[in-house]
């Protein structure tokens, strides 16, 4: 998968394509860097609506190519280096979006089927519990 990235693009946009593909996972941008298996801090969260030429005067357009294959760390560094954007990959756990770093050296395809077997045991996990009721 590949995302176009140009001073009219949202970071709503950005995110919906990646979660298209990767929808255990999401993509949050912050104000400040990180490094690899490091948290951002919720403060320092972007809002979705915003434009990259707000966030980045002169920013550099151009495609990022996005394989299953990547680690989640390659992948911030790529925003980072590329585009001087800080971004965490988010995953499903017990319900609740966590960022990733402990998993910062797994493949994306990895994080999101971890995600998605989180995701199903929680959903199976609330239907037994209001079963039971």
């Amino acid at each position: 998968m590949h995302i176009q990235l140009h001073d009219l693009i949202t970071l709503r946009e950005i995110k919906s394509v990646f979660s298209s593909y990767y929808p255990y996972l999401r993509l949050e941008f912050y104000s400040v860097p990180h490094k690899i298996f490091e948290a951002s801090a919720e403060k320092d969260i972007l809002p979705d609506d915003v434009q990259l030429q707000t966030i980045k005067a002169g920013h550099t357009d151009g495609i990022i190519d996005i394989m299953p294959t990547e680690k989640v760390a390659d992948l911030e560094r790529e925003f980072q280096v590329r585009f001087d954007l800080p971004v965490q990959v988010l995953r499903m756990e017990h319900g609740e979006w966590t960022q990733t770093t402990g998993m910062d050296s797994f493949t994306l395809k990895d994080v999101n089927e971890y995600s998605r077997l989180d995701s199903d045991e929680y959903v199976i996990q609330d239907e037994e519990e209001n079963f039971n009721d």
